[in-house]
């Protein structure tokens, strides 16, 4: 019986990424024809930290993965 709610959440799981994906994947689509907005300093600020924080997110993971893992 928890072997069919297992596998029942997990194709509700399936069906909600691929409906939440082909949403984005849409809205990209429909985005590509409007006008780019012009950020403000804030926007410009808030996407450069964005970027900061994913760069420095993989260099620490990276990092980690290689010394929990013994790859040196």
């Amino acid at each position: 019986m928890l072997e069919a709610i297992v596998l029942t959440a997990e194709a509700g799981v399936f069906a909600w990424f691929s409906v939440f994906t082909l949403m984005l994947a849409s809205m990209a689509r429909e985005s590509m024809s409007m006008p780019k907005p012009r950020l403000d300093v804030v926007g410009r600020a808030l996407i450069g930290n964005a970027r900061a924080a994913l760069a420095t997110g993989m260099v620490v993971l990276c990092g980690l993965a290689v010394w929990e893992f013994g790859l040196v």
